[in-house]
Formats: structure tokens, sequence, C-alpha cells
């Protein structure tokens, strides 16, 4: 029996231009294979502050393996 996996709310932002510039395809790529979609809200700032769909644990720490420079904050976490 396979375990399910708890869905978490994120968002997520990186520490310069630069890190966007470098890491937002491969965040957004991450992302859209764990939630199946490949659009979702993002502010206007740059670097921007996105807030994807819910995403499982291990997706989290594969965005935050990526790059020092990806910051990567739980919604609602005490």
């Amino acid at each position: 029996m396979s375990e399910q996996t708890e869905q978490k709310k994120i968002y997520y932002t990186y520490k310069s231009i630069e890190a966007w510039e470098e890491y937002d395809e491969k965040v957004r790529k991450i992302i859209a294979e764990d939630t199946g979609r490949e659009n979702w809200i993002c502010n206007r700032a740059l670097p921007p502050t996105c807030y994807p769909p819910e995403v499982n644990s291990e997706t989290i720490k594969k965005l935050k393996d990526l790059s020092d420079d990806i910051v990567v904050g739980e919604i609602g976490k005490d």
C-alpha cells in the first residue's frame, strides 16, 4: 500500500535577480512535474515571489537542494 505524501503550500523567491535568471526555468520544471500545472501566481517584483499549487515534501527538498540562492518557505507553518 503506497503512502500518500502530504501536500504543502509554499512560496519561493530568489536571493538575487541573477539567481532568478539562472534557476527559474529549473524551479518551474520541478514544480510542474509534481503538480501537473505550468502556471501559478507570482508577483511582479524582481526577483519575484511565487505561490505555486501545493507540492510534496520531495519537491520542496529538490528546490532547496538546487541552490542556496533559492528561498523556499512553507505557508501556514508555525
